[in-house]
């Protein structure tokens, strides 16, 4: 069964190679020196005790800005350790291709010897340039889908971190043929890497660049979940939404999506800014409302990674909903919001700098939309799940298959009906739910199809706390 995918978007793999060693799911075995196998099957010591739910893994510079968080989770019954990723890598010094397997494996000990829940991983790029440079790395999944002249040969994947086993309970590599190149899948052919994508942990990115956006983000996650929070703002819900595809729909789609969602939260005060009806004519309207404070916002349009914008009824008119220069406006304090924005194409995409600004069009950024929200000081979200990459969206409205717009969408039925309040918990648990409900086929090469299922569950993005009590513990 195949189905066409809408984008949603407006306005070189590294080869690794190995003299005399095999790579195989779960060791490395060298074989001129066969001593060398048997130590490193051996369990590493850090995990010979010990119980966890939450590995915070960050660099040793920015451990004292942490360590707040971890007194606080600690004190809350989420029993939480801070790796420095240094240490991580003396850990695992015989295991991993590079520093993302590294800290992958790592992780992987931790689940099976510790029983964690949830991976927090603090820390983004280093600098402003062109060159990436990582405090913490990414992966990046190899999944090449153009789109008309546009192409997109890889992008940022956090998924690939949680997802540890596969479903034969062997090391998830998503390097099928061990060539380096992760989550590949050519254009125009079938897959040759065929991950899991089921995770087995909640994982959740910081991309902190800095001492201070450390701070910052702890002390936002500590007031949020110690303060309280009351029916009058809390219970609340906002979604922003216009006719996101006026030329491919006969109706407005993104309209129908967010009145979808808002049925799901029936407990929830609706505020809606559609421009159906007036509700939404630019940026300030977004402004004013998010500054009285809700429990949750979903954007439900076109983005890039320093805007989100949508379109009147059945016209090619850009109404914008937020720019990352209005983001400074924001001061609803600690009256914050889960944020969804899956639908918006790039709005997570948290790699690009000053010097370094793909799919940006227009003034570089040194943050993408999605983080912006996050480290806001006066303001913001608490957490931001959206795209690294192109998103897409599918014109069946009744069963939404494999649009991106079903992630976000089920992510409320994962809060609201299955009472999943751990940010990360209803994260996870909504991609198993579109992944049992989307079927992908491997060796489809269309580009339409399954490739682009799978991309949209590749790039759905946590930026934010995987631990974090939705609504606060207060």
């Amino acid at each position: 069964m195949k189905n066409r995918i809408y984008l949603k978007f407006f306005s070189l793999g590294i080869i690794f190679l190995f003299i005399g060693t095999t790579i195989i799911p779960n060791t490395i075995s060298y074989t001129i020196d066969p001593s060398i196998s048997k130590m490193i099957k051996e369990k590493p010591e850090i995990f010979s005790s010990g119980v966890y739910d939450l590995l915070i893994i960050a660099p040793s510079r920015f451990s004292r800005a942490i360590n707040p968080l971890v007194i606080h989770k600690n004190k809350n019954g989420v029993k939480t350790i801070l790796m420095d990723v240094e240490d991580v890598y003396d850990h695992m010094y015989w295991y991993g291709r590079d520093k993302a397997e590294k800290i992958k494996y790592f992780i992987k000990n931790a689940y099976d010897y510790w029983g964690i829940k949830y991976v927090l991983l603090i820390g983004g790029r280093k600098n402003q340039g062109p060159k990436e440079t990582y405090w913490i790395p990414v992966r990046y999944s190899y999944l090449n889908r153009n789109y008309d002249t546009m192409r997109e040969e890889k992008f940022l994947c956090d998924l690939y971190f949680a997802d540890i086993y596969d479903s034969k309970g062997d090391f998830s590599s998503w390097d099928d043929n061990n060539n380096g190149v992760f989550g590949e899948w050519p254009n125009d052919e079938p897959a040759l890497d065929k991950p899991d994508l089921y995770p087995d942990i909640a994982v959740g990115r910081l991309p902190c660049r800095n001492r201070l956006e450390v701070r910052r983000v702890v002390k936002k996650i500590i007031n949020y979940e110690t303060g309280k929070s009351p029916d009058s703002w809390f219970k609340k819900m906002i979604v922003v939404a216009g006719d996101t595809y006026p030329d491919k729909t006969d109706y407005i789609d993104g309209e129908v999506y967010t009145q979808q969602a808002l049925d799901i939260m029936n407990d929830f005060k609706p505020v809606k800014l559609w421009t159906s009806d007036g509700s939404l004519k630019d940026s300030k309207d977004v402004v004013k409302e998010l500054n009285k404070g809700c429990g949750f916002i979903w954007f439900s349009g076109h983005g890039n990674p320093k805007s989100w914008a949508t379109h009147p009824p059945n016209s090619s008119e850009w109404i914008s909903g937020l720019k990352i220069y209005d983001i400074r406006f924001l001061v609803n304090r600690e009256k914050l919001p889960v944020c969804i924005t899956g639908s918006g194409c790039f709005n997570s995409m948290f790699n690009i700098s000053l010097l370094y600004s793909p799919r940006v069009f227009g003034l570089p950024a040194r943050h993408c939309f999605s983080w912006a929200l996050v480290i806001q000081k006066f303001g913001g979200s608490i957490a931001t799940i959206g795209a690294t990459a192109f998103s897409y969206e599918t014109p069946d409205i009744n069963t939404g298959y494999g649009g991106i717009e079903w992630l976000d969408l089920h992510f409320f039925e994962q809060y609201k009906k299955y009472k999943k309040d751990i940010l990360g918990e209803t994260w996870s648990d909504t991609i198993i739910s579109f992944l049992q409900n989307c079927s992908i086929d491997w060796n489809d090469p269309s580009a339409t199809g399954s490739a682009l299922v799978c991309k949209n569950v590749e790039q759905w993005l946590l930026i934010g706390d995987p631990s974090l009590k939705i609504g606060g513990y207060a």
